[in-house]
């Protein structure tokens, strides 16, 4: 019985220790990481330490880690910014190691921002109709962004010939808007997918980003025209000669 006693009163006096030794502040080293615990994707994430007081003779240095996204600016100091472009959905944690610090000391600690999963609007991202193919490569910077903001998406171009129109339009505009984002824009040319959707009215282009595992949206047939009812009087663009 009277062993059964202290060994209940050992136990009791650990657990306090350790309550206590959990609610002792921090003396030296990492108090704690500051930062936000939700984002939007492609937002600049900002972690801060906070560091108390340090021994006079102490060289310690600042070393961060982060499990995704880049770190931008403030290695090796108390605060660094992230770019978390690209990981929607995802989380970001953020470890700081103080090497050289002494061993009492706090040296380690981290934080974790949970990134929102990116927003998915059922709508094609942009629409143009018969534009110059100037003010269409704008179109395709924009769209190229959005693409690249989104790594795990697919770039979608439907593209329907007008009424009045040259043979195999369709054709000529899709593979002109894919080689402008492949050799100008640098998206990869697996990511993709043109759509010849036939002909309609007026010449119509619709661009989409679509998300991963996600069916391609299909061409919307009800604004379709038969093919008996074009006509092929458009003159198609001269190719330039290359120079010799």
């Amino acid at each position: 019985m009277i062993r059964s006693i202290y060994i209940l009163s050992i136990s009791l006096m650990l657990a306090l220790a350790s309550v206590v030794s959990a609610q002792t502040p921090v003396t030296c080293g990492i108090v704690e990481i500051i930062g936000l615990s939700t984002a939007d994707p492609g937002t600049q994430l900002v972690f801060m330490a906070r560091v108390t007081s340090m021994p006079h003779t102490s060289k310690s240095e600042f070393k961060w880690t982060v499990s995704a996204g880049t770190i931008t600016s403030g290695q090796a100091t108390d605060v660094i910014t992230v770019d978390s472009t690209g990981l929607g959905g995802q989380e970001v944690t953020a470890t700081l190691e103080l090497t050289g610090a002494p061993s009492d000391c706090k040296t380690s600690a981290s934080t974790t921002t949970q990134i929102k999963p990116p927003i998915v609007c059922w709508m094609p991202f942009d629409e143009y109709g018969d534009i110059s193919y100037e003010d269409e490569k704008a179109r395709l910077d924009n769209f190229a962004i959005q693409v690249s903001n989104w790594p795990e998406s697919r770039a979608l171009i439907l593209m329907f010939a007008g009424q009045i129109t040259f043979q195999r339009e369709a054709a000529y505009r899709l593979d002109r808007a894919k080689k402008y984002l492949v050799n100008f824009r640098g998206v990869d040319p697996k990511r993709i997918v043109t759509v010849d959707c036939g002909f309609t009215q007026d010449l119509r282009a619709k661009l989409w980003v679509v998300p991963p595992d996600v069916a391609i949206p299909e061409c919307d047939s009800s604004a379709q025209i038969p093919r008996s009812e074009v006509k092929f009087t458009k003159p198609r663009p001269k190719t330039k000669k290359k120079r010799r």
